[in-house]
């Protein structure tokens, strides 16, 4: 078992207009002007959003400046207006950890006359020096996925893509295979959910795959991301959840695949049935108003079952060579024979007498599946069905206290439950059947946060953290008393690890028994984030302490 903790404390100033947002919001800044081009102090810059009706107000400068932190995100109605002058008014769609420059200009009070504009974000960020791409909701939602994992949107950006498995800590990833950015390892990625980690310290896996119709958008930031995270070499990928709305909405889905709808494989041998396939993805989402305009929940689940045919060859002992009978293959040397000159007898006809034959091989044999066609090599072709269950929850409150406080909180759970007949591919395995593995994870996070507002100049965040993981690689003969029944001794005897030995023929036949290594975990994992943002005009400072605590158990 091991247990890391730390404190990080950060403080970094920037001489441009703006320094990163708030790491599940977005923000706006700008300058109120003129006609002929000079500052306005004191006028009110009133942005509305449009879902929840929520108003923040703000006063510019003496330099006509206003800032708008810890933005919701999603659209908003941005008003700036002066006595004496013609409002006029921005619609904006405000993204993740963005900021968004808006410049207004006033002209002289019209009798009628009334300016709008609607602007997106530029496609270019020149508050930062980041490299990142923003997945919006619409490509989330919109978009095919096969088997529903946001993480395949990743390979939207450039310089991502989801390489081959090949390493235990693949052989673990149950919430989908993870992306390669940059060229640097899948695991130096730092996975977060609405600001907080979902990353399995112990093999840097992502452990909750949160539902795609529960994600508002997610960015990918390749580089130069905050100081208040780091200790990966590669990217911070963050997602955040959709929250509630003024309106009740809804959804509801499944996917249904099977055998009777599959065509029948040209290669198969004639009247042989389709292999089987039963799977069912179902699930759906619920959002609303607790109170209007100042609380709201949104809430999803998801599920898969599936059941599906998976095919193998293997190399096994005939019922002849088990009796002892190796007629027609090479010479068996009696070991009872061997001389000082290293040489032996063979066995009278080349059959090893019944009295001779191990009664630990013998017994081992006896779990071995014969063979279903002729010949020495690859005569074993076996059919086994691969289940997967999944389960995934999540619900998300949010408040609004008053003008200057925000309250957000999020619980998701991730349960997944995988029967691997013939082991993992992530490992290359082939195991003979009846010496399969299973695989769990287990995961539950919770995530909250308040922000408040002092004045229009400081801002402060409290962002908290928890997430526990537990699960992970187990025998299908687990508490299997083989080695107590055989007599085979210098074994372990926990209930934990008990199972069949493993033996190898020298690549005469296939390997059988149960793999060698299991690797399991049980994490904890706790954060807490106090940032505080300072406005200064054409300057601003982000400073703030990050403190984490993880625990691993490894067995």
């Amino acid at each position: 078992m091991t247990s890391r903790a730390g404190i990080i404390v950060v403080l970094y100033a920037l001489s441009v207009t703006a320094v990163a947002a708030q790491i599940n919001t977005g923000e706006i800044s700008g300058v109120v002007r003129d006609s002929v081009g000079g500052v306005l102090p004191g006028a009110r810059v009133i942005a509305t959003h449009t879902e929840t009706g929520t108003v923040v107000e703000r006063t510019t400068d003496t330099e006509g400046r206003f800032f708008l932190p810890a933005l919701r995100l999603g659209t908003w109605t941005v008003e700036a207006r002066l006595s004496g002058l013609q409002p006029q008014t921005h619609t904006v769609v405000v993204e993740l950890g963005r900021t968004l420059t808006l410049d207004f200009s006033l002209s002289v009070q019209g009798l009628t006359e009334e300016v709008a504009v609607r602007r997106t974000a530029s496609l270019l960020q020149t508050t930062t020096a980041e490299i990142s791409d923003i997945i919006e909701n619409r490509e989330v939602v919109q978009l095919p996925l096969n088997g529903r994992s946001f993480l395949g949107l990743a390979q939207l950006s450039d310089a991502v893509v989801i390489p081959p498995g090949g390493t235990r800590g693949e052989a673990l990833q149950q919430a989908g295979p993870l992306p390669n950015v940059g060229g640097q390892r899948s695991g130096h990625n730092i996975y977060l959910l609405d600001g907080t980690k979902v990353t399995d310290e112990l093999f840097n896996n992502l452990v909750i795959n949160p539902s795609v119709d529960s994600i508002e958008e997610f960015k990918i930031q390749k580089s130069m991301y905050p100081a208040e995270f780091g200790g990966k070499a590669s990217a911070l990928i963050n997602v955040v959840t959709r929250a509630g709305a003024n309106a009740f909405h809804g959804s509801a889905f499944e996917f249904y695949r099977d055998d009777a709808f599959d065509a029948p494989n040209y290669f198969r041998p004639a009247g042989a049935p389709v292999p089987p396939l039963d799977q069912n993805q179902f699930g759906g989402t619920l959002g609303g108003p607790i109170r209007r305009g100042g609380s709201f929940f949104f809430g999803s689940f998801e599920a898969l079952r599936m059941n599906r045919s998976s095919t193998r060859t293997f190399s096994v002992p005939g019922a002849a060579v088990r009796a002892g009978d190796f007629a027609g293959l090479a010479g068996i040397c009696d070991p009872m024979t061997l001389g000082r000159t290293g040489t032996c007898a063979p066995f009278a006809g080349n059959r090893i007498p019944a009295g001779r034959i191990d009664p630990i091989a013998a017994g081992m044999l006896a779990h071995v599946p014969l063979p279903t066609s002729g010949g020495q090599t690859q005569n074993l072709t076996a059919v086994e069905e691969q289940d997967r269950d999944l389960n995934q929850f999540s619900v998300r409150v949010d408040h609004r206290l008053a003008a200057s406080d925000q309250l957000f909180a999020r619980f998701s759970t991730f349960d997944a439950d995988e029967t691997q007949p013939f082991g993992t591919s992530a490992l290359q395995e082939a195991l003979v059947p009846g010496f399969g593995r299973s695989l769990t994870t287990s995961t539950r996070n919770l995530a909250a946060s308040h922000t408040h507002t002092f004045g229009p100049r400081v801002l402060n965040e409290l962002r908290v953290g928890w997430m526990t993981v537990r699960g992970g690689q187990y025998s299908v003969n687990r508490g299997n008393t083989f080695a107590q029944e055989v007599g085979l001794l210098g074994v372990t005897s926990d209930p934990r690890d008990t199972g069949f030995p493993q033996i190898s023929t020298g690549g005469l036949y296939s390997t059988f028994g149960d793999p060698t290594v299991f690797t399991t975990r049980d994490n904890q994992h706790f954060e807490l984030f106090e940032n505080v943002t300072l406005d200064r005009g054409a300057h601003r400072v982000k400073f703030g302490a990050h403190e984490w605590t993880a625990v691993t158990a490894v067995m």
